[in-house]
């Protein structure tokens, strides 16, 4: 059962990533990369041979995960084995595929079965007060009608990034912590965008699936927002979450609350679709019943750090006259007003509607860049071609540190022209090279900005160039050749930006050099 709200505004979505170590990329097959340090992954077949992939190319962050929850679990006084035997008694979520997916990673990651359950299990656990922001907007929120989501992701652990092609399903592109099942946020062949963003509820529901592998079955079954909407409504929730969903025309916000309270509530799903207008989530819940039960039942918690992003996002938006473009949504993702905490006695004050015990302060995440984002995506798709030409433009790390760079959806039928041309890219870990602009004390946040805003500028007419030439391939029915075309193009632009990075952090002398450079 569902409730739907008609509404101009929208909420939504997206990801994140770690501060920890330094991962590279692989190609599933092996191909031309030995390495099993790996930030990319391209996986296919069923689900245990994508486990054994997995395993194989990202061994040493899964491992460096999964020693993070072991940290959490001794910093809180927690025994290893008895936190084992919570996570095996409360598998009931595990369906068959999942078991085979996990028994695969196991066998060539070398982390035990049961320590991949367990941090699946504890995983949300051991990162308390997780945050995302997100944006959306669809109709006349934009400026061409062709909707749009993003999200930052906060979360402390490694994420990869991942080309998927299950044996039954669409394709889809998509970014996870390693080790986990699901994804945090992507974007399949068919041109749907999905994310969600971390809820606050009371308990969960060990019966019910995660929003990340909720977010994959999505992504691999569903080929608009309707469809996504009614799966999100029929399938068990295990969790509190926000999904947010996209695609050509039109964006949905998904309210949810873990299946279980369905006989306190109702339902589990408030909907709200978006034909028009632009809108932000952030952590808190927005829509009846669920805003009410927070107030009145203590049902969660309304946070001082999700206040202080939602009422930054609305801000934003109005600035913007209530209309979005990619380059305006990416500076959004970049926005530090409020960083370093602001004040929580004044957002309290600026909602007098919250009674003062239904409030929880704390960090992380008083703006919408903050020291715990570690990646953020800004997705459209393609209204004439979705299947092709719809993008997701991705900051491999904190957005402040890192520019966005454009992969299309055409990319998944180009796998090993992809895992060729971003070989440098993966030598080269752009990831790493974020990491060590933000560590190497050559520049305060926000410094690099500037720099990145007029390169993405730069890069965004150069892809739109490409996307309408690969739009005349398409009309000529070659979409092999435009495919090809969007992979390479794509890829050097990826590679383009990683260079940017490195100029910055081997150079400190050439900040200015270089942001005159892009500029001109």
């Amino acid at each position: 059962m569902r409730i739907y709200r008609a509404s101009a505004v929208l909420l939504m979505v997206i990801l994140a990533a770690a501060t920890v170590s330094v991962p590279l990329l692989a190609k599933q097959d092996g191909g031309s990369h030995d390495t099993s340090d790996s930030q990319v992954l391209y996986l296919s077949g069923t689900p245990r041979e994508m486990g054994m992939q997995y395993g194989q190319y990202a061994q040493d962050v899964i491992v460096q995960n999964v020693d993070l929850l072991w940290e959490w679990a001794a910093s809180e006084g927690i025994e290893r084995d008895v936190l084992v035997a919570e996570a095996m008694s409360m598998g009931d979520y595990l369906t068959d595929a999942m078991v085979e997916q996990l028994e695969g990673m196991s066998e060539t990651s070398g982390v035990s079965y049961e320590d991949l359950v367990t941090f699946n299990t504890f995983n949300d656990e051991s990162n308390k007060q997780l945050a995302c922001t997100c944006f959306a907007a669809a109709g006349t929120g934009t400026v061409d009608g062709q909707a749009l989501s993003s999200k930052n992701r906060d979360i402390h652990n490694i994420q990869v990034l991942m080309f998927v092609e299950p044996l039954e399903g669409y394709s889809f592109m998509g970014m996870m912590s390693a080790g986990a099942l699901g994804i945090a946020q992507g974007l399949n062949e068919k041109g749907v965008a999905i994310g969600h963003t971390w809820m606050k509820v009371p308990a969960t529901d060990v019966t019910g699936f995660s929003p990340f592998i909720i977010n994959q079955m999505v992504m691999e079954q569903c080929a608009d927002v309707a469809e996504a909407v009614a799966f999100i409504d029929d399938v068990p929730k295990g969790e509190g979450a926000t999904f947010i969903l996209s695609d050509a025309t039109v964006a949905a916000f998904v309210e949810t609350v873990p299946t279980m309270y369905v006989p306190v509530f109702g339902n589990d799903v408030v909907v709200e679709m978006i034909t028009n207008g632009a809108g932000v989530h952030t952590n808190h819940y927005v829509f009846e019943p669920f805003f009410t039960a927070v107030i009145e039942d203590d049902f969660g918690y309304m946070w001082t750090p999700s206040y202080a992003r939602y009422d930054r996002g609305l801000e934003l938006i109005g600035e913007n006259d209530g209309v979005l473009t990619v380059d305006i949504v990416m500076g959004f993702a970049r926005d530090l007003v409020n960083y370093g905490g602001a004040d929580p006695n004044a957002i309290m004050d600026a909602h007098p509607e919250i009674p003062d015990d239904c409030w929880e302060n704390g960090y992380p995440g008083f703006s919408i860049c903050n020291a715990r984002t570690m990646s953020a995506t800004v997705l459209t798709t393609d209204m004439e071609y979705p299947e092709e030409l719809s993008v997701m433009w991705m900051a491999i790390n904190n957005p402040a540190w890192a520019p966005f760079v454009p992969l299309h959806n055409a990319l998944l039928a180009e796998p090993e022209v992809a895992s060729v041309a971003l070989e440098s890219f993966i030598e080269g870990t752009a990831w790493a090279a974020a990491s060590q602009l933000r560590s190497s004390e050559l520049y305060e946040w926000g410094d690099l900005c500037p720099v990145y805003e007029a390169w993405e500028a730069e890069k965004q007419v150069e892809t739109d160039a490409n996307v309408d030439y690969a739009r005349s391939l398409l009309d000529k029915d070659k979409v092999s050749k435009a495919g090809v075309f969007l992979t390479e193009v794509d890829c050097a632009i990826a590679l383009e930006g990683l260079e940017l990075m490195q100029s910055l952090l081997v150079d400190p002398i050439s900040f200015e050099m270089v942001a005159a450079t892009v500029e001109a």
